[in-house]
């Protein structure tokens, strides 16, 4: 499958070789895709991976992935070509959240998620690897256990479609949450991660579930 990846940072670049190990072919973005520092990715990553700008990278996926910082997400994608993203499925990683005295979230009545989903009416947004951070989301292996990853969203085909990528990345454990409205839920689950990972100073935490 084409998958397109909205960012060049640790997130994008992390899905993007991890997709692009597991058979699919990738395109990452950036503002400026032929920068030097790109290059080392690339040859980690493969034949089957590239970077672009954003509209290419729109254009090629069948699957948009979101992987921008939230302070920019809204700008990047008012500057792509609407006709590139209609009707596909677009996978949102993000968080609203700031680290001013203590990690908090910064919206309160909605949701990262709910807002992505409003300023792409056209696709279906599914929403899913935010509560981990990069180190880990692609073939996660805990000692303790297998992790657990959610899943929230309108569409039902775009979530099946979202579970098998995540299953080829290797969360073996996928719980469907609901709705879009349940963004909110994951973002919450994220702050309560990052907060966890503070105070037993362990970075690269995920969730499980305990079942009889």
């Amino acid at each position: 499958m084409n998958i397109g990846i909205l960012g060049a940072g640790n997130v994008g670049k992390t899905l993007g070789k991890g997709l692009a190990m597991t058979g699919h072919r990738v395109l990452i973005s950036s503002r400026d895709p032929h920068d030097p520092k790109h290059s080392s990715w690339k040859q980690e990553a493969g034949e089957s991976a590239g970077i672009s700008s954003f509209n290419d990278a729109a254009r090629f996926g069948e699957i948009i992935i979101i992987a921008l910082p939230w302070s920019c997400l809204k700008d990047v994608v008012e500057t792509i070509d609407p006709v590139y993203l209609k009707n596909k499925t677009v996978i949102d990683v993000n968080n609203a959240v700031h680290f001013d005295n203590g990690p908090r979230l910064l919206l309160v009545d909605t949701s990262a998620g709910e807002i992505v989903q409003k300023l792409l009416p056209e696709c279906h947004v599914v929403k899913t690897l935010n509560t981990v951070s990069d180190k880990i989301m692609s073939r996660p292996t805990f000692k303790e256990g297998t992790p657990i990853m959610f899943i929230s969203g309108n569409n039902i085909p775009s979530k099946s479609q979202v579970s098998a990528l995540l299953t080829d990345l290797g969360w073996l454990r996928i719980v469907d949450l609901g709705d879009n409205r349940q963004s909110r839920l994951q973002e919450s689950i994220m702050l309560a991660c990052v907060i966890s990972e503070i105070q037993l100073q362990s970075p690269g935490s995920a969730f499980t579930l305990l079942t009889h």
